[in-house]
């Protein structure tokens, strides 16, 4: 009497070629660009010192987001303030809540200009984009916060995360900008060409110019002007204080005028 073979489960195709890539290729890539990005923005480091523990933080929430992995524990607007976590939950369970919720809205923020995407509007009706930005932004910032104390305090090996999770609630802004740096410059996340664009990238002498549109093309903006301005022009679409600030830090190391950037970006607006 033979046993009856059970029916092996169908392989995800598309999961095992990712898997095959994503394990060291794709973490290596996604993090040499977080550092190129990290260049580009100014902030190699923090006022605590050498940041690659954040770093290496940023490099594996980066990594899981590629791979498609979606945090249950996320919830929407102000939930994750009020009401909060469920109170049944220990401190490291209450800490991973908090931390799941800041991870969400910082790469949202930062890669897709979008706090948390759990739901169909960007915006909610009778919300600007400036109040529906600075809202995600603080609930970011709050929950490493909360996450922070509640490993502080516990017992066990939390202490590092904990100082990772102070790190970015203290810096939230700066890390979003590095994380859209990384989307714009590095991965070019949103990029759209018309056909006018299009047509506009083909040179007239295409064996001469074929390098020298090459070059262009596979550049990167670095340059300390190119950052301030940058800056300049999301201030003038969204003149938030924390924007502001960093403007009139950077502004005179790159040879710029702070204070006429942002008189131009004040008429603009």
């Amino acid at each position: 009497m033979t046993a009856t073979a059970r029916p092996r489960p169908r392989p995800d195709l598309a999961r095992i070629r990712l898997d095959a890539v994503a394990p060291a290729g794709l973490r290596f890539f996604l993090t040499e660009h977080l550092l190129e990005a990290r260049r580009g923005s100014w902030l190699p480091t923090n006022g605590a010192g050498p940041d690659e523990d954040v770093n290496i933080y940023l490099a594996l929430r980066l990594d899981q987001l590629a791979l498609g992995h979606a945090d249950p524990r996320v919830v929407p607007g102000l939930d994750p303030l009020t009401p909060g976590p469920d109170p049944r939950l220990t401190r490291a369970g209450r800490a991973g809540w908090y931390q799941a919720n800041g991870d969400h809205r910082l790469l949202g923020l930062g890669l897709f200009n979008r706090g948390q995407n759990c739901g169909r509007r960007a915006v909610p009706w009778g919300w600007t984009a400036g109040q529906t930005r600075a809202r995600d932004l603080a609930v970011a910032a709050a929950c490493y916060e909360a996450a922070a104390r509640l490993l502080a305090r516990g017992p066990g090996r939390g202490g590092a995360t904990a100082a990772v999770l102070a790190k970015l609630a203290e810096h939230c802004e700066d890390y979003v900008h590095v994380l859209g740096v990384l989307a714009v410059r590095r991965l070019n996340l949103g990029a759209r060409l018309s056909a006018a664009d299009l047509n506009g990238l083909v040179p007239a002498r295409p064996v001469e110019a074929a390098g020298a549109v090459a070059a262009l093309l596979a550049s990167v903006p670095t340059d300390a002007a190119d950052v301030v301005l940058d800056l300049a022009l999301d201030y003038r679409r969204q003149p938030e204080p924390g924007l502001r600030q960093r403007i009139e830090r950077l502004a005179p190391r790159a040879g710029l005028d702070a204070a006429r950037l942002l008189r131009l970006s004040a008429v603009g607006t």
